[in-house]
């Protein structure tokens, strides 16, 4: 092991125990044996956890018998840049990793008894859902009725435990018992092309550790500590597989919060903390409680808020932070209203000024939310990222490049082979690849040999196919490094040029835009590459032509997720979903659609555990941030998943926010409609059900009388029904109705000399009679909307 620093006395460092306030230092103090730390949000948990290993370090623990689990790549080399920091190139020593990376890890020095080829593949979600699909037409299993990316998950949720032990409830058609069938033709297809799934990364060390105790044993023997971050995030097989790993010692040290379990969706199972003491007899739970991150306004609202929720560990969070500026909720008429006074609130509290845009961010709850706030940034010229779910891994053009990868490394990879025989074009189309295959979904590289030499394929299809054979065999002879392979397929298959032709001349602007990002995902494939080559030589001596530096590689940015995707630089304001929002924090932060049917959600409302995951998803939300926070929600609003069209829809304020005081949160309307606050906050001030209880017909808590209410027209600004307006041709007019939302909105005006006219709003040019939006009747809530639409 590398020794501490040694002060100048001699005696051992106690350098990594400053700087502790009295929770984190009796958590990393801790004596052997389990110990869950409740670390509230911003109260240092990796900080906490580091320590915790310098802790064991000092007392003479080996580096290599330090297993420490994370959930994001961005977490787990976190935690290497400080061990590495503190103890130099012996922290390499220390597993630190994510869950799926351990598991692959482990099946990677035990794949044989895992039923594993030694270079297996990790597949990503993409190309598992290639495989599934054809298997789905082999096998004759309808898309349409059973959609492929829902079937993919519930045969995971098979792999993981995740699912009843009688799938389907005992309904022979149902998506449960069309999984459990399908399964198996599913893993048998993946097998053949010589990879693993994510789940696959779980459940095989699982099934490997039940077959074989002995493997179990020497694990348990290697690991003298486990550390857990967000233990409230485990799933239900990695709670079992910490728990085998664990063994009698059960050395298990958690960090984590059941206030920010937000991922129950995707398996999380926050019993799995709630049973800790169970699970590990003799447990000592600590609690981090400071919060270093959020002004003592912000902490105290986002503590409100979770004040009614049910079956929390109790925990309250204190900030030594000044209460900075209160809470901020406000509303609109519109989202697209919702949108621009969410930038003139940032702009206002110093965005792009005194605060970076890169230290922003806007929030919201689903992704069908960015699209008014990406049109209000373009318009105001403020440079932004959207973080989407899609992970750069799973982008069509590194999808490409990782199968030219797979192909010149693996030959015997028919999948990979498949995908890029004909991308770029080489004339080879389903009937070519049918005469290649001789009927076979999956081509491998030895049949397209067969097929050129015994003239199958011929003429410009044929010499652009054995052009393509050759090229993959010479660089498979050349065992180059990641990046070097990489640059010469993209120069060399003529992949960059294909899409570089494609920028410059298609006629579909989409096609043009499309190909001009996947020259951009192809540079940044490359670049990544290089870093890692870089990396992997530097901490672990792996140079760039070992093979294992390619199967790393790839393996590496299988594994990355959306969290690991964000732009750390480049000053640009983040848009982003809440669940994404996690782990992250800002200086100024706007929620956007902070309103029932969205936060909560419609679909969480009669389930009393998912209402109580869509609390704690707003928690989150509000504890990203450190010095400004705004909520906002809009009157009118689509229902989730519509598409448009006439009519409005009733909005009301959320009911999580019931339980926050006046002193801590500012609700504010725009002036023109102050004196019309008390019909736009009607059931505001109700009573809402207890958290997580059913019932109650009032206010912003109930059902019943607030579903049958209408969107109070001051709520829809100037042009709402009742306002004065005058038009440039037909003159003056009286607004009738209005229905439908931002670029749909219309109008039904009475003109004085012409009659009756629907109009869409957008194009109008209707003006509030008086000359502004507070100059008659109609001003509203919204504050944005233009007087002259």
């Amino acid at each position: 092991m590398t020794p501490l620093p040694a002060e100048p006395s001699g005696a051992p460092a106690v350098g990594y125990l400053e700087g502790l306030n009295p929770q984190q230092l009796e958590a990393v103090l801790a004596p052997p044996g389990p110990a869950l730390v409740l670390a509230g949000a911003g109260s240092g948990k990796t900080r906490v956890i580091v320590r915790r290993i310098l802790h064991l370090l000092s007392g003479g623990t080996p580096p290599g018998a330090i297993l420490a689990l994370t959930f994001t790549n961005k977490a787990s080399g976190e935690m290497k840049e400080r061990l590495a920091g503190a103890l130099g190139p012996g922290a390499q020593r220390a597993w630190v990793s994510t869950f799926h990376a351990a598991g692959a890890r482990i099946l990677r020095a035990e794949f044989e008894q895992a039923g594993l080829p030694r270079d297996f593949t990790v597949m990503s979600r993409g190309e598992c859902l290639t495989i599934l699909k054809r298997e789905m037409v082999r096998i004759g299993v309808n898309p349409e009725r059973y959609a492929p990316r829902e079937l993919l998950d519930r045969v995971g949720r098979l792999k993981t435990g995740r699912e009843d032990s009688a799938p389907g409830g005992g309904f022979a058609k149902s998506l449960e018992a069309v999984a459990a069938e399908f399964a198996p033709a599913y893993e048998k297809s993946l097998r053949a092309a010589g990879g693993v799934d994510f789940d696959d990364l779980l459940a095989l060390p699982l099934r490997l550790f039940r077959g074989y105790p002995e493997i179990l044993d020497r694990y348990r023997e290697r690991f003298e500590e486990i550390l857990v971050d967000e233990y409230q995030d485990t799933n239900e097989v990695q709670g079992r597989l910490v728990r085998l790993l664990a063994g009698e010692r059960r050395r298990v040290f958690a960090v984590g919060d059941d206030d920010q379990s937000i991922y129950g969706w995707r398996g999380a199972e926050i019993e799995n903390i709630r049973r800790f003491e169970k699970d590990f007899p003799g447990a000592q739970i600590f609690r981090l409680e400071e919060n270093y991150r959020s002004s003592a306004n912000i902490l105290a609202s986002a503590g409100a808020v979770m004040a009614r929720a049910r079956g929390r560990r109790e925990k309250r969070l204190f900030t030594q932070k000044p209460s900075g500026e209160p809470v901020v909720y406000f509303g609109a008429a519109d989202p697209q209203v919702e949108a621009q006074i969410i930038f003139q609130r940032l702009e206002k509290a110093g965005a792009g000024e005194g605060i970076s845009w890169g230290e922003v961010a806007v929030f919201y709850r689903t992704n069908t939310q960015s699209r008014p706030l990406e049109e209000e940034a373009r318009r105001r010229g403020v440079p932004y990222q959207v973080v989407k779910g899609q992970r750069f891994f799973d982008r069509t053009e590194v999808q490409d490049l990782s199968a030219y990868l797979r192909a010149a490394a693996r030959p015997e990879d028919a999948a990979a082979f498949t995908r890029i025989l004909n991308r770029p074009s080489r004339g080879l189309g389903p009937a070519k690849v049918a005469a290649i295959s001789g009927g076979d979904d999956l081509v491998s590289q030895e049949a397209a040999r067969a097929a050129v030499a015994e003239g199958r394929v011929s003429g410009a299809a044929g010499g652009a196919l054995e052009k393509l054979l050759g090229l993959l065999e010479e660089l498979s002879a050349k065992r180059a490094g990641p990046a070097v392979m990489l640059e010469e397929l993209i120069g060399r298959t003529g992949y960059r040029s294909w899409l570089s032709e494609i920028s410059r001349t298609s006629t579909s602007l989409e096609r043009r835009r499309s190909a001009e990002r996947g020259l951009e995902g192809a540079r940044e494939y490359l670049a990544a590459a290089s870093a890692f080559e870089e990396r992997l030589r530097e901490e672990e001596g792996i140079m760039p032509k070992d093979p294992e530096a390619m199967t790393r590689f790839l393996e590496e940015m299988a594994l990355s997720n959306e969290a690991d995707e964000m732009e750390d630089e480049g000053g640009k304001l983040s848009l982003m979903t809440l669940h994404a929002a996690k782990g992250l924090e800002f200086r100024a932060v706007a929620v956007a659609g902070v309103q029932d049917g969205l936060l909560p959600h419609s679909r969480s409302i009669e389930e009393p555990e998912s209402m109580e995951e869509e609390r704690r998803l707003l928690y989150v939300g509000m504890t990203r941030a450190k010095e400004h926070l705004m909520l906002s929600w809009a009157a009118e609003r689509p229902p989730v998943g519509s598409t448009g069209g006439a009519g409005g829809w009733t909005s009301y304020p959320s009911r999580f926010l019931d339980s926050i005081g006046e002193d801590l949160i500012r609700r504010e309307d725009p002036p023109e409609a102050r004196r019309r606050r008390p019909q736009f906050r009607e059931g505001w001030g109700k009573a809402a059900p207890a958290a997580g209880g059913s019932g109650g017909t009032g206010g912003t808590g109930g059902t019943g009388e607030q579903k049958e209410s209408k969107i109070p027209d001051q709520a829809l600004g100037p042009f709402s029904p009742g306002a004065r307006v005058v038009h440039p041709k037909f003159g003056a007019g009286l607004i009738k109705s209005r229905s439908g939302t931002g670029d749909r909105a219309v109008v039904t005006v009475d003109f004085e000399r012409v009659g009756t006219k629907k109009l869409v709003l957008k194009h109008a040019s209707l003006e509030p009679e008086g000359g502004g939006p507070g100059g008659g009747p109609g001003g509203g809530v919204d504050g944005g909307e233009s007087p002259k639409v």
